[in-house]
C-alpha cells in the first residue's frame, strides 16, 4: 500500500510507509554514502545522514539534473566500475551531448523485471513473435529481446528503417509479429506501406507498443482499427530505464513504486488520490548507477485510484514537457539546447523560431526550419555545420538521413519577443494542429511515452 507523502518544500512523493519500505530506503541510502563519492557530497552537504529517517532524506535531498548527469555522475560510474562487467545505453539528456548509462549485469536485471512486466500486461506470451523497428543503433532492443525471451518468446527480430520505408518494412510480411514495438514518428511515415500489407483488421498482430515519443489519440485509433490490433505505450528514460506500461484500458501505465519513486514538484491534487506536477525519478532498484529525483522534464499526473483491470499499482499519465522542446524520431531535443549550440558560432543569438514539417519520403523525414535574425547570414555555413554535426540527437539523425535543415533570416522587426514562437510543429499526427483537433485530450508519451 502506498500514499502520497508531502514534504517540507512541498513536493509529495509516492511512497509505502511500511517498516519494510522504509528498511529498504535506508539501504539504499546507506549505499550512496558508501559508496558514490558525488552523492555522499551532497549529503553532507545538505546535513542528510544515512540514519535518518529515509522520508525526511529524500524530501530535502536535492534534485539531480541532466547536467549532474552527464558531467558528474556518468564519469563517477566509469571509474568506480572499471574491471568490472557493464554495458552502456547512450543518451543525451536532451543536453546535446552524449550521455552514457552504465548497467551492470545486476541492474540489468532489476530493469529487465520492470520490462517484462510491461511486455506481460500488454499480451506478449509464450511463442510469440516479436519485431521491433527503428532508424538507429539496434543495441538497446538486444535488452528487450531478452526481456521476450524471458516470456518463452519464440522469435525477435530488429528491423532497421530508413527513408525507404516500403522496402524497409517490407520483411515484417513473412515475419508475422504478433507484439510489435517501435516509435509514434517512425510509424507514421511508415503507414501507408504497414496498412496495405494486411488486408483491413487481419493483420496478425496482436499487440503494437509505442515508446520514445507522443501518439496522436486519433492515430492511435486508426492503428488499431485498421489492423485489428491493442495498442499499448511504455514510459520511460534512459537514465531511469523502463518505468510504467499500458493495461488493457488505456488510462495511464502501472509502475511499481518500490522499484522506482516518483516524486512530484509543484504538485497540484485533481482528487484525494490523484496528484499533477513536475516529475522527479529515483532508482530504488538500481545498485551501480542510480540516481535521485532525477530531473525527467515531463509534466506528469499520477493516480493511486483502482484501475478497472483490477490491477492495483498506480498509474502515471504525461501531460506535457516541462521546458520548450520536441521529439524527431524519438530523439528529445530542448529548444535551449539549439540556442545555446547555435550561439557557439553566433554569439549573442537571443531568439530563433523553429518549424518542424514532413518531407516527402524521397527527400527524408522531417525538415528542421530555423528562422534568425538577418544579422547572422554571413555565418550560415557555420550554422548549418552546427546543426549537422554539433549536437549530439541532430548529429544521430542527419547521418541516417532523417533530418534536412533551412535556415531563413528575416529583419530584426519580425523578432519581436512578443511574437515570436519559438517552436511550431506541423507534421502529420506529431504537430500542433494534430493536438489541437485531438478532442483536447492529453497526448500520450513514452523509453519516454503514454
Amino acid at each position: 500500500m502506498v500514499r502520497f507523502h508531502r514534504h517540507e518544500d512541498g513536493s509529495v512523493s509516492l511512497l509505502g510507509l511500511r517498516e519494510r519500505d522504509l528498511d529498504r530506503m535506508r539501504r539504499f541510502f546507506a549505499l550512496l554514502y558508501r559508496e558514490f563519492g558525488h552523492y555522499r557530497a551532497v549529503m553532507e552537504g545538505s546535513g542528510l545522514f544515512p540514519e535518518s529517517s529515509p522520508v525526511d532524506v529524500l524530501g530535502r535531498f536535492p534534485h539531480t539534473s541532466r547536467e549532474d548527469y552527464r558531467d558528474i555522475l556518468q564519469p563517477e560510474a566509469l571509474s568506480r566500475l572499471s574491471g568490472d562487467r557493464f554495458v552502456c545505453d547512450y543518451s543525451s539528456g536532451s543536453t546535446g551531448q552524449c550521455v552514457l548509462r552504465l548497467a551492470t549485469p545486476a541492474d540489468e536485471l532489476a530493469e529487465q523485471a520492470i520490462t517484462e512486466q510491461v511486455f506481460r500486461r500488454a499480451g506478449m506470451r509464450s511463442g510469440d513473435t516479436f519485431v521491433c523497428a527503428d532508424v538507429g543503433f539496434p543495441e538497446i532492443y538486444d535488452f528487450y529481446f531478452r526481456a521476450a525471451r524471458d516470456l518463452g518468446v519464440r522469435r525477435s527480430t530488429f528491423l532497421h528503417l530508413n527513408r525507404d520505408y516500403g522496402r524497409s518494412l517490407e520483411p515484417i510480411r513473412r515475419l508475422a509479429p504478433d507484439v510489435f514495438l517501435t516509435l509514434p514518428s517512425l510509424l507514421v511515415r511508415s503507414w501507408p506501406h504497414l496498412r496495405s500489407i494486411w488486408p483491413h483488421r487481419r493483420s496478425p498482430i496482436r499487440s503494437l507498443i509505442f515508446m520514445g515519443e507522443p501518439m496522436h489519440s486519433g492515430f492511435r485509433r486508426e492503428v488499431a482499427e485498421t489492423l485489428g490490433c491493442r495498442v499499448y505505450s511504455f514510459y520511460g528514460t534512459t537514465e531511469t530505464g523502463g518505468l510504467a506500461g499500458e493495461c488493457d484500458c488505456g488510462a495511464g501505465g502501472h509502475f511499481d513504486p518500490t522499484m522506482i519513486g516518483a516524486t512530484i514538484a509543484r504538485p497540484e491534487f485533481i482528487d484525494d488520490q490523484t496528484v499533477q506536477g513536475e516529475l522527479y525519478l529515483t532508482t530504488w532498484h538500481l545498485r551501480d548507477h542510480p540516481v535521485v529525483k532525477y530531473r525527467v522534464g515531463d509534466v506528469v499526473r499520477v493516480t493511486t485510484r483502482p484501475c478497472e483491470c483490477g490491477e492495483t499499482s498506480p498509474r502515471l499519465t504525461v501531460v506535457e514537457r516541462s521546458h520548450e522542446g520536441f521529439v524527431l524520431a524519438g530523439m528529445k531535443l530542448r529548444y535551449q539546447t539549439v540556442l545555446d549550440a547555435l550561439n557557439r558560432v553566433a554569439g549573442d543569438l537571443g531568439l530563433l523560431s523553429i518549424t518542424l514539417s514532413d518531407l516527402p519520403e524521397s527527400e527524408g523525414h522531417t525538415l528542421m526550419r530555423l528562422d534568425l535574425p538577418d544579422r547572422f547570414a554571413p555565418l550560415e555555413r557555420e550554422l548549418l555545420d552546427v546543426l549537422r554535426y554539433s549536437i549530439f540527437e541532430l548529429d544521430d539523425l542527419y547521418q541516417f538521413g532523417l533530418v534536412r535543415f533551412q535556415l531563413d533570416f528575416h529583419t530584426d522587426e519580425a523578432f519581436d519577443r512578443r511574437k515570436v514562437r519559438r517552436v511550431t510543429d506541423r507534421r502529420r499526427y506529431l504537430g500542433d494542429d494534430s493536438l489541437e483537433d485531438d478532442e483536447g485530450s492529453s497526448p500520450d508519451r513514452t523509453p519516454g511515452s503514454l
